[in-house]
């Protein structure tokens, strides 16, 4: 509580209504470093588990690989289902 005196003049805790210890600060950085952690795992295992088709960044890529994908498979006798997942 500020002391009333003949001035009102009141410290800078009174003023601020609080204490001043900065815990809010490490709470956001360390949630921030939790959530770029975690984004950059996502994208990792993500980028590392893609096989050919799905690394290929355009439409039209990803029609050629699939050709290719199922030439290389008419070549070998494998069974290949196309519209599979």
């Amino acid at each position: 509580m500020p002391q009333h005196d003949r001035d009102n003049r009141i410290d800078e805790t009174d003023a601020k209504g609080g204490s001043n210890e900065g815990v809010v600060r490490w709470v956001l950085l360390i949630s921030l470093a939790l959530a770029i952690v975690a984004l950059t795992v996502i994208w990792v295992t993500g980028a590392l588990t893609q096989d050919n088709v799905e690394s290929q960044g355009t439409a039209t890529g990803r029609i050629e690989a699939e050709g290719e994908q199922i030439q290389n498979a008419a070549t070998n006798n494998d069974p290949v289902n196309p519209n599979a997942d």
